[in-house]
This record gives C-alpha cells, structure tokens and sequence, in this order.
C-alpha cells in the first residue's frame, strides 16, 4: 500500500455511493477496494442475520463460502469481532478456529488460514454485521 492510492480508493467508495447498483455489487466493490488498501489473501462482509453471520460478498474465498451461514456462537473469532467496537486482530498463532479454513478461492488444498483482522459494523447502534480481512 502506498499512501498516495489511499485517497484514489477512498473516491472511489464514495462515488459507489451515488452509483445506482444492487447491493451484491455494491458489497463486492467495496471488498475490492478495501484489499488496494489493505493488503490480504481474502475479506468478507458478513451481515447479521439473527444469531447468524451470513456473507454478502467475499474476495479471495470460494464461492461456497457465499452460500455459507456462520452461527456467531459456533465461531468464536467472529463472536469477539462481533462483540467488539475496536477493531479486533488474531495473530497466526491463535487457538482459536477461524471460519475460512479451507476456502481459499483457487487452491485444492484445505489452506489454513492464521493472520485475522475484523471489525464490526454498527447502523444506529445495532450491529449490522462484520468485515473481515484475512492473510495466509
């Protein structure tokens, strides 16, 4: 990342907002510049749904992942990021399972993967869900 494409992503979004476009597109922009800015093998916006995290768009995680439901007590990297106003980093020697384990888009192996950073998104105080970020 060079700080000089910060300002160019960050247009970019907020040209998107004025754009008539569906929400899948909208979600998958925002993914896509998210990852000029932060570097990462996959990110993901997750919206919540009850007491589930379903993934609205993902970059860099198979497809199967989108028509996956995440239960947040099921999945305790997601329930911390969830339940924090911080952004919330697991470093790759973390215990605990991270819920993109075995879908990295393009790989046949079951690619671990260990380096996690997520933040939880909040509309009016009620949160909306989660974005997440991740490297191999």
């Amino acid at each position: 990342m060079t700080a000089s494409n910060v300002p160019e992503v960050m247009l970019e979004i907020l040209a998107d907002l004025c754009r008539e476009m569906s929400p899948e597109q909208r979600y998958a922009r925002l993914l896509t510049a998210l990852k000029q800015v932060f570097p990462c093998d996959a990110a993901a916006l997750l919206k919540l749904q009850g007491s589930s995290l379903q993934p609205m768009a993902v970059k860099g995680l198979s497809d199967d992942a989108l028509g996956r439901t995440f239960v947040v007590d099921e999945q305790p990297r997601l329930a911390k990021i969830l339940l924090s106003r911080e952004p919330v980093r697991f470093l790759a020697d973390s215990e605990l399972s991270d819920p993109y384990d075995g879908l990295i888009d393009g790989t046949s192996d079951s690619l671990h993967v260990h380096d996690c950073l997520g933040v939880s998104l909040y509309i009016d105080d009620i949160p909306w869900g989660v974005l997440t970020m991740d490297a191999l």
